[in-house]
């Protein structure tokens, strides 16, 4: 047989022997292809084992096919309604062909749910009104335990209580409805950071607090929950935290991370910000909230400012900073 090569069609069966690489993903990329959150992802991988199961040469885990499909069968549940523990469980025990089976189009929680979200919202607000302090509890455990807490945040909690203030500032809703709806989610939200006590163990890896004159407080304590989840221990400051204290804190062996929440308007130069923007020690300081200025700057090369607009971007830079991913 003439072996020449004709018209590009000679085949070199050495080529057939080089074994072919799969392709595998990061969390960053996963979370960009199936429109999911990194931190869920994370969550889901420390909490259920839904994760990554290679790695590559340098030691970085990565998602396969597989994983990736494994990972999509938990959102389509969650998304349904189905409790993330049940979930995880029916996803961990399907090999490949199942998944290839069970699997339909779909985008995980946000994937028609909003229905679900509505009337969540909805009796969070009515209960809230009525001052039922034993429904809005069941609602909050019920709605933190049915779904990932980033995505209950995002879908149900967040807007819950923004109708809550809205009703107040029109009059509609006393402040004890807002106060009683504030109160009873922080509850229910440290009781999920205490349960994962042993998860994260002694270690506390990032401080959590308001600015000085800052008083609210919630979206840290969701932060902390969520952390939590993902087995990252937290030093939790509180509201108005004093200048000082946060300076001293830093300057000492602490968390090199830092949140700092500010919903009243702050200014580039204010003394708090000045002072922590100088650190001479590797720092990085996440912000959220609206009252941070768009002009902040970082004073210091040791310091590293990230930015974060909800409670997925807060969680994702603080866990990418205390987990860097490679």
């Amino acid at each position: 047989m003439d072996t020449k090569d004709r018209s590009g069609d000679r085949t070199d069966n050495a080529e057939l022997h080089v074994p072919r690489v799969a392709l595998t993903w990061s969390v960053g990329g996963v979370a960009e292809r199936l429109d999911l959150a990194p931190s869920t992802l994370r969550t889901w991988d420390r909490r259920y084992g839904i994760g990554p199961s290679q790695r590559t040469e340098g030691g970085h885990r990565r998602y396969d096919e597989v994983d990736i499909q494994r990972v999509r069968l938990m959102a389509q549940l969650t998304g349904r309604g189905v409790p993330a523990g049940t979930a995880a469980r029916v996803a961990t025990s399907v090999d490949a062909a199942g998944l290839a089976s069970a699997l339909a189009p779909g985008k995980g929680f946000a994937a028609g749910a909003q229905p679900a979200a509505d009337s969540a919202i909805e009796a969070i607000v009515s209960s809230a009104a009525a001052l039922d302090a034993d429904g809005l509890a069941r609602i909050y455990q019920r709605v933190t335990r049915e779904s990932d807490l980033v995505s209950a945040w995002t879908s149900v909690l967040a807007p819950a209580l923004r109708t809550i203030g809205e009703r107040w500032s029109d009059g509609s809703l006393g402040v004890d409805s807002e106060h009683l709806a504030s109160e009873l989610l922080v509850t229910e939200l440290r009781s999920l950071t205490r349960a994962n006590r042993a998860r994260v163990g002694g270690r506390r890896e990032v401080v959590l607090a308001s600015a000085d004159e800052e008083q609210h407080y919630l979206p840290l304590v969701a932060v902390e929950a969520e952390l939590s989840l993902q087995g990252i221990g937290c030093v939790f400051l509180g509201p108005r935290v004093p200048v000082e204290a946060l300076l001293d804190l830093v300057g000492r062996a602490t968390p090199p991370v830092i949140f700092l929440w500010a919903s009243i308007s702050r200014q580039a130069d204010d003394p708090l910000w000045t002072a922590l923007s100088s650190v001479e020690r590797p720092l990085t300081i996440v912000i959220g909230g609206p009252g941070w200025p768009d002009d902040l700057s970082v004073a210091s090369p040791a310091v590293t400012l990230r930015r974060a607009g909800n409670l997925d971007e807060a969680c994702e830079a603080l866990s990418s900073s205390v987990f860097p991913q490679g």
